[in-house]
């Protein structure tokens, strides 16, 4: 598919479920934004790279773009990166999955469920790499703030 096309769907999955979870509207085109520029990331990425490393570097740049939004916008990070990372989620090899092991394929099924595990791993330690350096970040300038003030 053209990416172009694939980044506007992005766009629009991101933007349709901070609907669907009742997000507030004044936090809806920053999310939309994430969500296509995160999938970019992953395009580039996919360029050079295996899906693994593709997907890890999108959640990473997903989650800092999150994080980032959320200081200036002064809301949750949860909130702001949640349906930003719809567009990344493996549905179909977890589609495939399921699929092959209801029909009984144990081969196909083995296949496609190392790959959605890889997906959803490497995912989450782009998400937990960003969290960590923000939340070290924020403990550093609380002690140097706490330093300041006695």
């Amino acid at each position: 598919m053209n990416p172009f096309i694939q980044l506007i769907l992005a766009f629009i999955g991101s933007l349709g479920f901070s609907m669907v979870f009742n997000v507030k509207k004044k936090y809806w085109l920053i999310i939309a934004i994430n969500g296509m520029l995160s999938w970019g990331v992953y395009l580039l990425f996919r360029i050079v790279a295996n899906d693994f490393i593709s997907y890890f570097f999108s959640a990473a740049f997903c989650s800092l773009f999150a994080h980032i939004s959320s200081k200036i916008l002064k809301a949750p990070t949860t909130c702001l990166l949640i349906s930003a990372t719809v567009p990344m989620i493996p549905g179909g090899s977890l589609y495939y999955t399921m699929t092959y092991i209801i029909s009984g394929n144990m081969v196909e099924f083995k296949k496609y469920a190392l790959l959605t595990a890889e997906v959803i791993f490497a995912m989450s330690i782009g998400f937990a790499i960003v969290s960590l350096v923000f939340k070290l970040i924020n403990n550093y300038s609380d002690k140097k703030v706490q330093s300041i003030k006695s």
